[in-house]
């Protein structure tokens, strides 16, 4: 394992997370989120703990980067790998997640819709960052 490629493409997962998050979250969902404001907490609250998404992220694109490096092949395109990585990884992390955040919030059926979608994009633009950056650094 290269422990230099390995940093970068942490680095870029973590920042390609970051913005998806951001944009999705502050931008195309606001009005969603104002509509079901009875189920989150205040504003003022979760700017409070925005550190905590923060390092979540900072513990996901490390492992996220790692767990690529282990299936890795040197013979073959890092960004192919990495879309077909971050696919699989998508799909196993938010088909589940945003079930049971619809099956325990009162939400409208299109939220979770948007965060699998979301989700997705996300994965897959993270695999094909750290496929690139692994395959390139």
């Amino acid at each position: 394992m290269n422990t230099k490629r390995l940093a970068l493409a942490s680095l870029a997962v973590f920042g390609v997370f970051f913005v998806v998050d951001g944009v999705v979250n502050n931008v195309l969902l606001t009005d969603l989120y104002k509509q079901t404001a009875s189920v989150w907490r205040p504003e003022r609250e979760i700017m409070g703990n925005l550190w905590l998404m923060w390092l979540g992220t900072l513990i996901l694109a490390p492992l996220f980067v790692l767990i690529y490096t282990k299936g890795y092949e040197a013979n073959k395109p890092g960004l192919g790998q990495g879309v077909r990585y971050g696919l699989i990884v998508g799909v196993l992390l938010f088909a589940p997640q945003c079930l049971a955040w619809y099956a325990v919030l009162p939400i409208p059926a299109v939220l979770p819709v948007w965060w699998f979608a979301a989700g997705m994009v996300e994965s897959i633009a993270a695999g094909a960052a750290a496929g690139l950056i692994y395959r390139t650094a």
